[in-house]
């Protein structure tokens, strides 16, 4: 045991620099791995936990079509038993603020009439301020979604948008709100004192709305419970009704697409550390292969031999894994905090749950280190001292090197026609295939994550670009309009037909239309509620698009989200049945589209197919607006909200877009910076690492062509070159992986948010450059790596 520990440490200290990488390989291994599993083991549960606190909403219920009475449908569910309700709240709708001196637009808000304490349903949760009955006279509570997007802290004063008028009121609760707090999100309930909400907004135009939310004892009831209510009321619930899944999806996206990659990329981290292990125990076999041959030839067994190098892989896992370990938990932390930052109350951090299941994996690495090293230090057992010492490895690994470099493949390259510096780099490329291919594959996952993070996060903050493939429309302005009551219709269509700049516009209104529980093939007796959007106009026009299909242009024609053709098991040309308004309409299926909004539980339909149910529908929520001239969208949109800012909120798509997608922009870049990052330091390691050993096998060789005549710097280029090559025929492959395979991957996790489609914008120019990294790590790690040559003389490396 003595000798297998001395040649143990012998070891580490003869290559200290090859061992460290190593350990930090192992340690960066843990890093990702452990990450991951912490973030996928926390994805949903502080939603889950604040939604229990609060005992928040699964449904919420917003009258604001005057189609049902909502006192008698809050009294209604009240009487259920197994079912909470929340007070009947009474708001107005406002858009847009004044904060720090700068407009901030296409933010919506629910101004409340703070009811007084207690509630039974969706509790505020104070993030930051002295929680109070009700907001005190000339203050309000905001979300912490409002907060943390715009910087808004207690204390600041914040101008609310009342049309003509600016309302300054000061912030002195930041709150959690649930079902109105999710990041990403552009609309939030501001929650004003009785007093202030009856002498600041009972005098503006328009009606005032109430909601309500329902928290079922059993959500999986909830069917039930609608039923009765159809049956008992006669009258089918037509207004607005936003589902558990709607106020939970926001919350949980950005969790799960980061923790699936990066357990994804921890798995291929993981298997290229254990693979990198192995290859690097075969060629220390390699290296030391006369050492080895001598010792057994003075009696030290093979079992010892294998030993030895379990102690040092050993010793080096354990020096390795607890930091990883520890690192992990904090960064893993860090990624949590900032992804769910709505959930956090004041700077409390976030318990982050899954650190037994880290702590198992760093287990379970430092097994499989150990198995890896056993498996692939078995090699030892098969060395014969006369060969070892003649040859410096087996006389079949001998023979087939020699016969590797004068193959057909060797002559049709024509190594005899290229340059000495070319030959040499090639010949160390073919000479050694297993570390060859490692760095191809290294340097394909390498290229292939930092192509997949570019890609992201440009195809997010350019998102205006592909916004019909995400289920929105493709027009250049939008009109949302904030006070129905007094809206001027009329005054508004006749402005955009007298500008000559305006090519084309639609009128686009929203209602609920149910189907009916035999059209539902997932769920019987369960009917299927689904937003749809009714447009006076063109949907082609004004850039809808469809995965399959084509939008709907007469009365009886419907495009329906690939949520709802999933649950009803509908394609296109089928018939759908479905109650709007309590009247039952068939429609023809004419397309198919994805959207992220709505969870693509939506449909489309013609003005003309509401008009039959309900002929003097005029519910208009946003109006979209097409330019001739795209340079001139951004004076257009000023103008009109100018002119109408009493009633509409008109600002351009791409600030639409970028007011909500920005947010997820910024936190995703951490943690793909984070994985890019590693995985270049990873590139690094493994090739300095493996270049070097295989440099220290050859040693007299390049003692040979330093006697020779070659210098030091001929010789390193060469070795250089040849990884140049090999790792750009990886960047290549990575680059294709990153576009085309990877984000397959994460259409697996969007799919349960209604895109089936990743829409992805391809900037080459700026793929190839981030590629490039990948490659420049590869070839520093292998010039690096060759600093023996230059340090050690002729004599000393022919001796060697």
């Amino acid at each position: 045991m003595a000798v297998m520990f001395k040649l143990s440490l012998s070891y580490l200290s003869k290559n200290k620099i090859q061992n460290t990488l190593i350990a930090l390989l192992l340690l960066l291994s843990t890093l990702l791995v452990s990450t991951a599993i912490v973030i996928l083991a926390n994805t949903g549960n502080q939603f889950k936990e604040m939604h229990s606190r609060t005992n928040g909403s699964h449904q919420i219920l917003t009258f604001d079509k005057g189609l049902n009475d909502p006192q008698a449908v809050h009294d209604w569910w009240a009487a259920q038993n197994g079912v909470q309700v929340s007070p009947l709240l009474t708001y107005r709708i406002l858009s847009g603020i004044t904060f720090g001196g700068a407009d901030i637009p296409n933010l919506y808000l629910y101004m409340m009439n703070t009811p007084p304490p207690p509630w039974s349903v969706d509790e505020l949760v104070f993030a930051s301020g002295t929680q109070h009955s009700a907001p005190e006279q000339g203050s309000v509570w905001i979300p912490t979604s409002m907060a943390n997007a715009y910087h808004i802290s207690v204390g600041d004063t914040v101008g609310f948008k009342t049309g003509s008028s600016t309302l300054e009121l000061n912030v002195s609760g930041i709150v959690i709100d649930v079902p109105y707090g999710a990041p990403f999100s552009n609309t939030a309930r501001v929650w004003m004192n009785p007093t202030d909400y009856q002498h600041d907004l009972a005098t503006l135009a328009g009606n005032e709305n109430r909601m309500m939310g329902i928290h079922f004892n059993d959500y999986s009831m909830n069917s039930v419970y609608w039923e009765r209510y159809n049956r008992e009321t006669g009258i089918p619930f037509l207004e607005s009704k936003m589902e558990f899944e709607a106020i939970a999806s926001f919350y949980l996206i950005i969790n799960q697409v980061i923790g699936f990659i990066m357990i994804f990329m921890g798995v291929v981290m993981l298997s290229i550390a254990l693979m990198t292990i192995g290859f690097t125990i075969a060629d220390a076999i390699l290296a030391n292969y006369r050492t080895i041959g001598i010792l057994k030839s003075l009696g030290l067994t093979s079992q010892k031999t294998i030993g030895t190098y379990v102690i040092q892989y050993a010793l080096l896992s354990i020096v390795a894994i607890i930091p990883g370990l520890a690192l992990s938990i904090w960064i893993s932390k860090w990624i949590i905090d900032i992804s769910v930052s709505s959930l956090r109350v004041g700077n409390q951090n976030i318990p982050v749950q899954g650190l037994d299941a880290a702590i198992l994996a760093g287990v379970l690495l430092f097994a499989l280190v150990i198995l890896f090293t056993v498996l692939y230090a078995k090699k030892a057992r098969s060395i014969q001292p006369v060969q070892a010492i003649r040859y410096g490895m087996s006389e079949t690994d001998y023979s087939r090197m020699a016969g590797r470099m004068n193959s057909p493949l060797a002559h049709w390259i024509g190594f005899t026609r290229l340059p000495v510096t070319a030959v040499l780099g090639f010949r160390h490329v073919f000479k050694n295939i297993k570390s060859s291919v490692l760095t191809l594959l290294l340097t394909t996952m390498a290229s292939s994550v930092l192509v997949l993070g570019y890609v992201l996060l440009t195809s997010i903050t350019g998102i205006e670009q592909t916004a019909a493939k995400w289920g929105y429309d493709n027009a250049n302005i939008a009109a949302v309009v904030v006070n129905k009551g007094n809206f001027p219709k009329t005054e508004l269509k006749q402005t955009l037909e007298e500008d000559s700049r305006i090519s084309n516009a639609g009128w686009q209104g929203n209602t609920t239309g149910v189907i009916s529980p035999e059209s539902s093939a997932t769920v019987k007796g369960q009917s299927i509620s689904l937003n749809l959007s009714v447009l006076d106009g063109s949907y082609q026009e004004l850039g809808f698009e469809t995965l399959k299909g084509v939008n709907p242009q007469h009365a009886n024609e419907i495009a329906i989200g690939v949520s709802v053709a999933k649950t009803s098991n509908k394609d296109l040309g089928d018939l759908i049945d479905i109650y709007i308004e309590g009247e039952k309409r068939t429609f023809l299926i004419t397309g198919i589209y994805q959207a992220i909004a709505n969870m693509s539980v939506s449909g489309r339909i013609t003005i003309d197919a509401m008009r039959s149910v309900n002929p003097g529908y005029s519910e208009f929520d946003v109006i979209f607006i097409n330019v001739n001239d795209m340079a001139q969208a951004g004076k257009v949109a000023s103008e009109l909200n100018e002119q109408f800012k009493d009633f509409a909120s008109v600002v351009t798509q791409k600030t639409l877009l970028d007011s909500v997608y920005a947010e997820a922009a910024n936190i995703l870049i951490y943690p793909m910076s984070l994985i890019g990052l590693l995985f270049i330091i990873v590139t690094f390691i493994i090739i300095f690492s493996t270049c070097r050993i295989n440099i220290r096998k050859e040693s007299r060789t390049y003692g040979i062509y330093k006697s020779l005549g070659m210098t030091s710097r001929q010789i390193r280029l060469s070795l250089t070159m040849g990884m140049f090559i090999l790792s750009s025929m990886g960047a290549i492959l990575g680059i294709f992986a990153g576009v085309y395979l990877l984000p397959i991957l994460l259409e697996m996790v969007l799919s349960g948010y209604g895109i089936v489609q990743l829409p992805l914008i391809l900037h080459w120019g700026g793929m190839v450059l981030f590629t490039c990294l990948s490659i420049i790590a590869a070839s520093l790690g292998s010039w690096f790596s060759s600093r023996i040559i230059r340090e050690a003389s002729p004599r000393m490396l022919v001796i060697e």
